[in-house]
């Protein structure tokens, strides 16, 4: 993402990340949340779609949103895997605590454990392996 509304002069050139906006729109925003606009009279403007990193010149600064004149061809987001991590050992000492503790501490080994197990099927789904 980019800077900051307050680090923003006319003529910065930044890189943005698109984002899906009302509509059929793709806008983009910065960090603190401020909306960034593109520039409809730019010739990448139909080439912008959700998902894309574009380096753009800020041509605009308003209180509640900029504007952005893209100047290079949008380019896609490398979708990046999170590391595999093996939770077995996580399970089996989860498994183990549940055992020997009772009370809260077995009701938050048995929630954590729960939510492990959740987050793989998850994770299989997404990757389909499932």
């Amino acid at each position: 993402m980019a800077e900051n509304r307050e680090d923003l002069a006319l003529g910065d050139r930044i890189t943005v990340h698109t984002v899906s906006g009302r509509g059929n729109t793709v806008i983009s925003r910065m960090r603190d949340g401020l909306v960034a606009l593109f520039d409809q009279n730019s010739p990448y403007f139909d080439l912008l779609a959700p998902g894309q990193s574009v380096e753009c010149h800020v041509i605009n600064i308003k209180e509640n949103y900029v504007i952005l004149n893209p100047i290079r061809e949008p380019e896609a987001i490398e979708a990046i895997r999170a590391t595999e991590v093996n939770v077995d050992d996580i399970v089996e000492d989860l498994e183990k605590l549940i055992e020997n503790v009772s009370g809260n501490a077995k009701v938050v080994s048995r929630a954590l454990l729960r939510v492990i197990r959740l987050e793989q099927v998850i994770i299989k789904i997404l990757t389909g392996d499932a």
